[in-house]
């Protein structure tokens, strides 16, 4: 029996949101069958709910509600919008521009996205904010953020010289505007969480971005230009920039248009997981609510195709009739990083070697990507070589009966699960982590037929 959203969040987490004990038991499923409702998209979902606040009422429709996005309407409600919800509905009444900080403090959680978004909005309000968050979160650098804002003369105390939280903002409610320089090597979100703000800066301001040909996960810029221009920041007008994101021009003292009804489609990312499942089993398997956008992963398509998967798109929806005799290739993940896990699960079971490259960025996820993928592959016996910037895996043949780490990676957590349904009898331990992106994941697969359960 499928096990219902609030109730697996109920047994998964307690009060606190930390994991309870627990493993995710995975059993050999030889068969998939049936239609699912893609997964929100945690991207569109965070920047709907961002760019939703600035100005006005706006309304989001099929919002994700995971543990990011949870954190980003929260902090949001912080800085002094309103946001109610209603059923699958977000109503947000926006601070018109102006923060009005209702806490001296905010907790982002695990969040990467929320910590670099809400960093270039503050400054917008008066007062003094601390940004904390959880022991993953503050491992990871963000000096790439920091070190603009303080070039456009807004006031930062971090942790570390590497920009580590907690992440003290001292903010006069103006940002000035300028020419500045970003670096994009270890993530797009700096540019994205800029573009957001300034058009809001009292005068235009010039973004360089240092050795472009190294920016990686492009697409999610053009995520956030799409739900900018439909929010009046109007992308060729409001905001410039050249074909290879070289130079960014945002031109100050705009005024945000609200949102008003926007709706929130699928997530490529949290979906690859159920169309490797389907590539893997004896399947009938649909994914509806898969619209052609800007999300960069509805790249995992072709790739499975290249893998030799039959993979029908038709509209908004997706068919894998499954399984195949999937085959190892060469795959460039520089802008599609939430795709390599899948990847390499997949490349357990491929003919030959799969190569996943560019990836050097991976190391400052959720966890070192690289090393987790590694480490949980070498337990379970599968051929595999890293380097900093690529994985090579080997068809294997997995070990069985035991019990695994993800790291507190979700995306580790959902890769490791379908080597588990293709090989049977794994464990995962801390399947709370999963909530993070794609809470209905388990569910999804037990709906489908998967032997798959919390223990």
């Amino acid at each position: 029996m499928a096990i219902e959203i609030s109730h697996l969040r109920n047994t998964l987490l307690g009060k606190s949101g930390r994991s309870q004990e627990g493993n995710l038991c995975i059993k050999k499923t030889l068969s998939l069958n049936g239609t699912i409702d893609a997964s929100p998209s945690k991207s569109y979902t965070h920047r709907a709910v961002i760019i939703g606040s600035m100005n006005g009422q706006s309304k989001i429709v099929n919002f994700l509600e995971s543990d990011d996005t949870r954190r980003t309407i929260e902090a949001w409600r912080q800085l002094g919008a309103k946001i109610e919800r209603d059923s699958r509905t977000l109503n947000i009444h926006g601070f018109n521009g102006k923060p009005v900080f209702k806490s001296s403090e905010i907790d982002v959680g695990e969040s990467g996205t929320l910590l670099r978004f809400i960093l270039s909005i503050i400054p917008l309000g008066q007062g003094k904010i601390v940004i904390d968050g959880g022991p993953t979160l503050r491992t990871r650098p963000n000096k790439m953020i920091v070190n603009p804002l303080k070039k456009l003369n807004v006031f930062i105390e971090t942790a570390t010289p590497d920009g580590e939280i907690p992440i003290t903002v001292n903010s006069t409610g103006r940002i000035e505007g300028g020419e500045i320089e970003v670096d994009g090597y270890m993530s797009s979100q700096v540019i994205s969480s800029l573009l957001i703000s300034l058009p809001l800066a009292e005068k235009d301001t010039i973004i360089h971005v240092k050795d472009s040909d190294k920016l990686v996960s492009r697409p999610y810029i053009n995520v956030t230009l799409d739900v900018l221009d439909k929010a009046g920041i109007k992308d060729g007008k409001d905001i410039k920039y050249d074909k290879d994101f070289g130079t960014f021009e945002i031109k100050g003292n705009r005024e945000y248009k609200p949102l008003g009804n926007y709706t929130v489609h699928g997530d490529y990312s949290s979906s690859a997981f159920i169309m490797a499942a389907a590539c893997l089993t004896s399947s009938d398997v649909t994914i509806t609510d898969l619209v052609d956008d800007k999300q960069g992963d509805m790249e995992i398509i072709s790739i499975l195709r290249r893998m030799g998967a039959e993979v029908k798109k038709n509209k908004s929806d997706v068919h894998v009739n499954g399984p195949f005799k999937l085959s190892g290739v060469e795959v460039d993940c520089r802008d599609t990083p939430d795709l390599v896990p899948v990847i390499a699960a997949l490349g357990v079971f491929a003919k030959g070697e799969t190569r996943i490259y560019n990836i050097k960025h991976l190391r400052y996820k959720e966890s070192n990507r690289i090393d987790s993928i590694q480490t949980e592959f070498r337990k379970l016996g599968i051929s595999i070589k890293t380097t900093e910037n690529e994985i090579t895996v080997k068809k294997s043949t997995p070990k069985k009966g035991l019990i695994l780490d993800p790291h507190r990676d979700h995306r580790i957590a959902m890769a490791l699960s379908l080597i588990g349904l293709k090989s049977g009898n794994l464990g995962i331990r801390d399947p709370a982590c999963i909530e993070k992106s794609y809470p209905d994941f388990i569910n999804h697969l037990q709906r489908l037929g998967a032997h798959i359960e919390i223990k």
